[in-house]
């Protein structure tokens, strides 16, 4: 699991670069699928038998946001919105994934 876990956070910082300004540099592609990867990191610990329903309800939150700012990307959304959106999603899902063992 942790393997995984720094598998998926070297994918995200690899895919999705930001610059000193915290400004994401990523390409629309890049941050898709950084979203997909921390669309799973949260899918894995709503599948934990454990899993606290207050973490569950931010994780949904954050997912929702950050899914809704990914598919505005195409429209009028921003880019940079959306990598902080995805990033929000990443921090939290990876602390929770940490947590959890």
């Amino acid at each position: 699991m942790r393997l995984l876990l720094v598998a998926s956070l070297c994918c995200v910082a690899a895919s999705c670069s930001f610059s000193e300004d915290g400004v994401s540099s990523g390409s629309p592609s890049a941050i898709r699928d950084a979203y997909l990867i921390a669309h799973g990191m949260a899918e894995g610990y709503r599948d934990q038998v454990h899993a606290d329903p207050q973490v569950l309800a931010e994780l949904a939150r954050l997912d929702a946001e950050a899914a809704a700012a990914v598919h505005d990307m195409d429209g009028n959304g921003s880019p940079d919105q959306s990598a902080r959106a995805v990033a929000a999603l990443t921090d939290y899902a990876a602390r929770q994934t940490t947590v959890a063992r």
